[in-house]
């Protein structure tokens, strides 16, 4: 910070001085340490009734409140008489003016006590400083939210990222998954292929083939501790289209007239609904039918079927 400072030697005979000059000066928010100061622009400062003036760098002192004026008695007429001392801010031109008004004491005047006697600038740069501290927080409190949105978007397009590598994942196993179950129930076919044509084929009007014990079963649910037709527990996503087992329901399975809704048994009901055709066609083995029903029919359950319902071991759930 820059202050101009100026100074009013007295009028009075004997008022200049020769010696070296020092003032310091007080504020509300700094104080300057004591420096020589002398008049740049006069070839002998300090003569009667005389304004010098000069600058001095120093950090922002504030609402000026005191000062100190001396000079070190040196030179062959060291007696000085002040009227007045001004200290304006350059950067705002606020002015402040101290009065002495009489010849000094030992090298040294009364405690200097300024007074504002121009406002200068002062009020008009406070309000430009307030309104772009203002415009700055505003920017500031802009920035953090745009901030914000841009990490709430980019949270939002990973969630969405890790969600669609999660999709494409489960998407790749559920496509295994049938896969496997594609061949376990090929697998099955040929089984049962073969194991028509070792039992001899098929005689017309039964299921069964050579002189083995053809066995159905049947596939019923339970649902809120009833028994309830398949066709209640386990229903068709039509997103992945694969059978599931509806929450809380189990898949039981019969082989005994008395169970479910008397489908199964030795030799059970397939053929009432199947005269004549193998369990082998669906996939199963040719001396064992499997029926489900909707309460008043049966249908058959393929291989396919049985592996979304049981797994790939579903012959050892059933059978065994």
């Amino acid at each position: 910070m820059r202050y101009r400072w100026e100074i009013k030697t007295s009028d009075a005979w004997y008022a200049g001085t020769d010696a070296n000059v020092f003032l310091s000066l007080n504020g509300l928010d700094a104080s300057m340490r004591e420096v020589q100061i002398s008049d740049p622009d006069a070839i002998n400062d300090w003569e009667k009734g005389d304004i010098n003036h000069g600058s001095i760098e120093t950090e922002d002192l504030g609402e000026l409140q005191t000062g100190t004026l001396r000079h070190d008695q040196s030179g062959p007429a060291s007696g000085w008489s002040v009227d007045w001392v001004k200290v304006t801010n350059e950067e705002d031109g606020r002015e402040w003016t101290a009065t002495v008004g009489k010849f000094d004491e030992g090298g040294r005047f009364p405690l200097l006590r300024f007074t504002r006697t121009n406002d200068g600038q002062y009020d008009v740069l406070q309000k430009q400083k307030a309104k772009r501290a203002a415009d700055q927080a505003a920017k500031d409190a802009a920035d953090k939210a745009a901030a914000k949105k841009k990490a709430e978007e980019q949270a939002t397009a990973d969630a969405d990222s890790e969600l669609d590598a999660e999709m494409a994942k489960q998407q790749k196993e559920l496509e295994r998954e049938l896969k496997k179950a594609e061949m376990e129930a090929k697998l099955a076919e040929q089984r049962a292929k073969i194991d028509k044509l070792r039992g001899g084929g098929t005689t017309t009007g039964t299921p069964m083939g050579g002189s083995g014990t053809f066995r159905t079963y049947e596939l019923f649910g339970v649902l809120n501790g009833s028994n309830v037709p398949l066709s209640r527990v386990v229903v068709l996503d039509g997103g992945t289209g694969r059978y599931n087992v509806v929450p809380g329901g189990r898949v039981i399975v019969g082989e005994a007239p008395g169970e479910g809704f008397g489908l199964a048994g030795v030799p059970g009901r397939w053929s009432a609904f199947y005269g004549g055709r193998s369990p082998a066609e669906f996939g199963l083995d040719a001396d064992k039918g499997i029926l489900g029903s909707d309460g008043s029919r049966g249908w058959a359950l393929n291989a396919t079927f049985l592996a979304q319902v049981f797994g790939a071991g579903w012959r050892a759930a059933i059978y065994s």
